[in-house]
């Protein structure tokens, strides 16, 4: 991903805790020559200290899943909240931009074994039922229902090797443009608009 320097995000505390809030990602490899993309819920695991994952399954039928063992590097994209830049904010006539925030992690990637694979369910659906009312644990699913799911996907871990974070939110501009950007953002009203806006000001307090 090309990234200018100035809008490089280097703080690993950030950037982890921006693709666990985003971690609805894209899996990208190439499949027969082609660039081949699947959409799915990427978790984040510490493994060991300094040793960081991301766990994820899609279908058995998925044709990606016959890239899982060619020994490629895959790629991993997060995206969050992005928002068209209107020139006319600025205190001179320029360019009008887009503001936006994006991962990717780069990295090897290895399918789990089942048991590997149902522990990383047993997570996802932890993490993810803890804001339902009524929370539904891996352990209240029909046993025969759940192993014949777990034999119609496939599990995978790829290894955080390399990532490269863009965090666009104007920070080329002076102080006058950056906070009229904020403001208008904010007039926008929408919820991307807000996050970019919401975004901006922690990191340049007016």
């Amino acid at each position: 991903m090309y990234t200018p320097k100035k809008y490089q995000e280097t703080d690993w505390q950030l950037i982890s805790g921006f693709v666990r809030e985003n971690s609805f990602g894209m899996l990208v490899s190439v499949l027969d020559g082609r660039p081949a993309g699947t959409h799915l819920p990427l978790e984040l695991q510490e493994k060991m200290p300094g040793e960081w994952v991301l766990e994820g399954h899609l279908s058995a039928a998925n044709p990606q899943r016959h890239t899982f063992a060619s020994g490629q590097p895959f790629l991993a994209v997060f995206t969050a909240a992005h928002s068209y830049i209107s020139s006319s904010w600025y205190e001179k006539e320029k360019i009008p931009t887009w503001n936006y925030m994006a991962v990717h992690i780069y990295g090897q990637l290895r399918i789990q074994t089942e048991s590997e694979l149902r522990a990383s369910l047993e997570r996802l659906m932890d993490t993810y039922e803890a804001a339902s009312r009524c929370p539904v644990h891996i352990s209240d699913v029909d046993p025969i229902e759940l192993q014949k799911n777990i034999k119609g996907i496939v599990g995978f871990e790829l290894k955080v090797e390399e990532v490269q974070s863009t965090f666009k939110l104007s920070q080329n501009r002076h102080d006058a443009d950056y906070f009229s950007v904020v403001t208008h953002l904010k007039a926008k009203g929408d919820e991307h608009s807000r996050r970019i806006a919401e975004e901006m000001e922690n990191r340049r307090p007016q």
